[in-house]
Order: C-alpha cells, then sequence, then structure tokens
C-alpha cells in the first residue's frame, strides 16, 4: 500500500472527501490527470474529516497498475488486434488489405476506448477500489 498526504477541499457525501495531493514522481510520469500541480482524489473517509484538514490516506498499488494496464494497454492492444483483424478479412475478401487493416483498427480503438469507459464506470460505485483515508494529521 502506498501512503499519500493531502488536503480535504470537499465532503460531497458522508463517507466521501474530496483529498488535494501534490504531485509526487508516479503522477509526473505518466501525466494522464489534468492540472499542472495538484490532483483531487475522492477518498473513501472512515473518520470524519472537515474541510482544511491534512489527512493520509492509502492507495493500493495494485489498483494503480491495473488502471494503468486498462487506461494505456488495452485500447493499443485491442486496436491493433482490430488491424490485423482488418487486414486478414480484406485479404480473405478480396479487399484492399491496407484500408480494411486501417478500418479495423479504427473499430478496434472505439472498443477499447468503450471498454476503458465500462471500467471507469465499474469503478465509480467500488469503496474497496478508492484511495482509503487512515490519519488525521495534526
Amino acid at each position: 500500500m502506498k501512503i499519500e498526504e493531502g488536503a480535504i477541499i470537499a465532503v460531497p457525501s458522508p463517507g466521501l472527501a474530496e483529498v488535494k495531493v501534490g504531485r509526487h514522481s508516479d503522477c509526473m510520469a505518466c501525466g494522464s490527470c489534468p492540472g499542472s500541480e495538484n490532483i483531487v482524489v475522492t477518498a473513501v473517509d472512515p473518520l470524519g474529516v472537515e474541510v482544511g484538514q491534512h489527512v493520509k490516506f492509502e492507495v493500493r498499488e495494485s489498483n494503480i497498475v491495473v488502471g494503468a494496464f486498462v487506461c494505456f494497454i488495452m485500447p493499443l492492444l485491442i486496436t491493433a488486434i482490430g488491424a490485423i483483424g482488418g487486414h486478414y478479412y480484406g485479404l480473405r475478401e478480396a479487399a484492399d488489405a491496407v484500408h480494411t487493416a486501417v478500418i479495423g483498427g479504427i473499430i478496434g480503438f472505439l472498443v477499447g476506448v468503450g471498454g476503458v469507459k465500462v471500467f471507469d464506470r465499474s469503478l465509480r460505485n467500488d469503496q474497496t477500489a478508492k484511495p482509503k483515508i487512515i490519519e488525521i494529521c495534526k
């Protein structure tokens, strides 16, 4: 588990809190989140925190790895599979293999993006996938 620190900027509902976190080396290397200096994380709040408090929260590293795979690698793999499938479809049907490969790649990319959206929606309500506040800093 990775432990991070941040400041509570909002409590949208009981049991959840939005934590403003300064970017660290993992975020700088990734760069997928918008914002230049800080990111906002929605965390599970079992402690009843208030706006303005500084907290420590834990993030499961397995969630980071799975999320990175689904967001970056899976769409590329599905795009490649679509392009290869389109190429062979073009050869089998005596069509232009380049055009069918491009069309297959585009279809594969759209399927991959759809997969990312489905994954995102499945995690949105999964409390075990969210970071968890473990301590209020004094």
